[in-house]
């Protein structure tokens, strides 16, 4: 397995982790913790799945996916759920100048919902684990046990990948 790099994943993400608009995620709540906490696991678990793959442009990707700055009083609003991709898309060009690669990533981590099928290996990584993330952190919020379970998907796909 490729050796994870606490060093290496932070240099990734350094442009991002302090820039005033980024931190202003910290301000939303998004599967029970922070937004921005919750792009930040997406990115951790991205960087050691896709250290095969082009893992500085998804993790960098994984970090900005739900970089869209507005809230909205249902959490579960199908609108922004298709929406949001294209907004936080938006957002990482104009501040950061993703590529390619990014761009897919960014709006189609909520296939199939957003419709639109991913074009990259790296696009279903962060789609896939965004899933399992949000998994996470909604039952942890209410107290139901399936770390174990999620520990062995990502696991699993850490195996695939590498």
């Amino acid at each position: 397995m490729m050796k994870f790099d606490m060093q290496e994943f932070e240099s990734i993400l350094k442009p991002y982790l302090e820039h005033p608009k980024v931190l202003e995620m910290k301000n939303y709540s998004h599967h029970g913790i922070t937004r921005y906490d919750h792009s930040y696991r997406v990115a951790y678990h991205t960087y050691w799945v896709t250290k095969k793959l082009h893992y500085h442009s998804a993790t960098r990707a994984a970090f900005l996916h739900d970089f869209y700055l507005d809230e909205v009083e249902e959490e579960t609003s199908h609108k922004r759920w298709i929406n949001h991709p294209y907004v936080a898309s938006k957002n990482a060009n104009e501040l950061f100048h993703i590529n390619d690669l990014e761009k897919d990533i960014i709006e189609k981590h909520m296939f199939p919902i957003t419709i639109r099928i991913p074009k990259y290996k790296e696009s279903w990584v962060v789609d896939i684990i965004d899933d399992i993330m949000a998994i996470s952190e909604k039952t942890r919020s209410y107290k139901f046990r399936i770390q174990p379970i999620l520990n062995m998907l990502i696991l699993s796909f850490i195996a695939v990948f590498n």
